[in-house]
């Protein structure tokens, strides 16, 4: 842990990121972690939503086609997320939000590929309502734990 909180600090890289007062550093790789995630848990959602009964009259089948856009957002905001915590890994680390935040995360992902599969199979039956709820959760947790670690260390 040592030698990386060490290389968190001696990258040049990041210590632009984190000193430079330009708005192509950190203010950047923020938007971009804020696009992505508004792209993947934004049509998540959506989808969850739907899967629980919301707009009954839309098929299901063709939200099949979010999921290329929902795993291209999730990488922008994965990568984003992996340079903003190294730009400040001890205070991140420290933070006791951020585990639960990559809990969240980490769930929500795998229901989501989850519920592709279902999706992709038109197997809609209860246990894919409730993994629609549980990830329904996983996502706003992970959005909700994100945007708080800024008010609690």
């Amino acid at each position: 842990m040592q030698l990386l909180q060490q290389w968190s600090e001696t990258n040049g890289f990041l210590i632009w990121l984190r000193e430079s007062p330009s708005i192509w550093a950190y203010p950047t790789v923020f938007f971009l972690h804020t696009i992505g995630l508004i792209f993947t848990a934004g049509a998540s959602i959506i989808i969850n939503t739907r899967l629980l009964g919301a707009m009954p009259q839309l098929p299901v089948a063709p939200f099949a086609r979010f999921f290329r856009p929902i795993w291209i957002a999730f990488w922008v905001t994965a990568i984003s997320g992996v340079i903003m915590v190294a730009s400040d890994l001890q205070t991140k680390l420290e933070n006791r939000l951020f585990p639960l935040k990559m809990i969240f995360v980490v769930l929500a992902v795998v229901i989501t590929a989850l519920l592709r599969r279902r999706i992709e199979q038109s197997s809609l039956s209860g246990s894919t309502r409730a993994l629609a709820a549980a990830s329904l959760v996983c996502w706003l947790g992970a959005v909700a734990a994100g945007r708080f670690m800024a008010y609690f260390q």
